[in-house]
């Protein structure tokens, strides 16, 4: 029975990370592409309602399957970069009301230091892995807690790489009660990565 853990050689690694940054992009132009078509058949108004109604009813569907699929490429890339000398960071900004759910507004991906957006999409889903709840009658106190404890984890254990962890925290008193954060981690923080690719 074969292994499914396989070691690449560095200089393989190296190509292979490449070559999925590269289709990562790929697949963010591509996902930026659909939604902007989707918008401007949200705004035209010489094509019949039905039609143009069908037509992004069914770009949307797909929309919603790409975006799927591109979460997990994101996931066993960050997975890659493990297994390398690679950084894969995640950048969320987000906003929190007493009355709602926590909100993503930007999502950026920092790798080796080039950074690009995420839709706006994959960020809300990676709020998920944070620990804020529209019941916390304390959200930005368990936010802290956990960064403080991830940050131990990576800053503080990564030979003086103390740039991948930041946290930065506003409250908000007018017009309502609330606050925005922007939270900084690797990447495997939301992925919850061990390393391994899959087989």
């Amino acid at each position: 029975m074969m292994d499914h853990e396989i070691s690449l050689h560095p200089s393989v690694h190296e190509v292979e990370f490449w070559k999925r940054y590269r289709a990562l992009l790929r697949m963010m132009a591509h996902l930026e592409s659909r939604e902007q078509m989707i918008r401007a058949l949200q705004e035209e108004t010489a094509i019949p309602e039905k039609t143009r109604d069908d037509a992004i009813g069914h770009l949307k569907a797909e929309h919603a399957q790409n975006i799927g699929a591109f979460h997990d490429f994101l996931v066993n890339f960050s997975s890659l970069a493990l297994q390398g000398l690679h950084r894969v960071d995640i950048r969320i900004e987000i906003s929190f009301r007493e009355d709602g759910a926590p909100r993503c507004h930007r999502c950026t991906i920092h790798v080796d230091g080039r950074s690009r957006d995420l839709l706006v999409e994959e960020g809300q889903r990676l709020l998920a892995t944070l620990p804020l709840t529209s019941d916390d009658p304390h959200p930005e106190q368990s936010l802290i807690r956990f960064y403080e404890s991830q940050e131990q984890n990576f800053d503080r254990n990564s030979r003086g790489e103390l740039d991948r962890c930041s946290l930065e925290i506003t409250k908000e008193i007018y017009p309502g009660s609330g606050f925005s954060a922007k939270i900084r981690l690797p990447a495997q923080v939301f992925f919850g990565s061990t390393g391994e690719t899959d087989p």
